[in-house]
């Protein structure tokens, strides 16, 4: 874009887009050299997380508006942000996203192997189920993630990847990557002990009739 404008609203997001970097980076479910944050704006306009910058010293004025399709002179976004804007295009309920690779999750992406988050009541609630999807589904153009993600689909793992995660506030998109990785953490770590017994059917359809309906 020729020039740029930064009201409070937009600054307000980039405080959260940084303080949502930071909590990941000291949690270990994002690195300094991988990992993006997006949080829409306005309509489709939306605010993301630069490419080559260390996610560990991103300060505020690092990140990237992205209005009318035009990025703001003179930083480089993200390259992911191709499918964070078609997300936020044909999804008006997705306000957040994250993308990044977390210990556990990784586990499964480089596996191919499908999490099974019916572990808890709570994890299921958040997740519901989270597929994979091959290597190379998050490139410009390709279609798989936009046509897999939904209401009852928040993630998607991508194969020898990363993870992906939508909501609508960036601190409940927060919660849905952590309550992912300690089900894949659970998960990885109770293997030795035996196979998961999941919860049934019958207490799915009862918790999406209390919760979900």
């Amino acid at each position: 874009m020729e020039k740029v404008e930064h009201p409070s609203d937009e600054r307000a997001i980039r405080e959260q887009i940084q303080r949502i970097v930071l909590r990941a980076c000291d949690q270990g479910m994002m690195i300094s050299s991988y990992g993006t944050v997006s949080v829409r704006w306005k309509g489709d306009d939306f605010l993301i997380t630069p490419t080559n910058v260390a996610r560990w010293d991103i300060q505020l004025k690092d990140i990237v508006q992205i209005k009318d399709g035009k990025r703001e002179p003179g930083k480089i976004p993200s390259r992911s942000t191709w499918l964070h804007q078609e997300i936020y295009k044909r999804f008006p309920h997705i306000n957040s996203i994250i993308l990044t690779q977390t210990p556990y999750l990784m586990a499964y992406s480089v596996t191919g192997e499908k999490i099974d988050v019916r572990t808890i009541p709570e994890s299921w609630i958040f997740l519901q189920d989270i597929p994979n999807v091959p290597f190379g589904s998050h490139f410009a153009g390709e279609e798989t993630i936009l046509n897999t993600l939904g209401e009852n689909t928040p993630a998607v793992i991508i194969n020898n990847d990363s993870v992906l995660v939508t909501g609508d506030k960036s601190l409940g998109t927060f919660d849905k990557l952590e309550v992912a990785e300690f089900s894949a953490k659970s998960l990885t770590m109770g293997a030795s002990l035996g196979k998961l017994v999941p919860i049934n059917q019958e207490q799915i359809e009862d918790l999406r009739k209390k919760f979900l309906s």
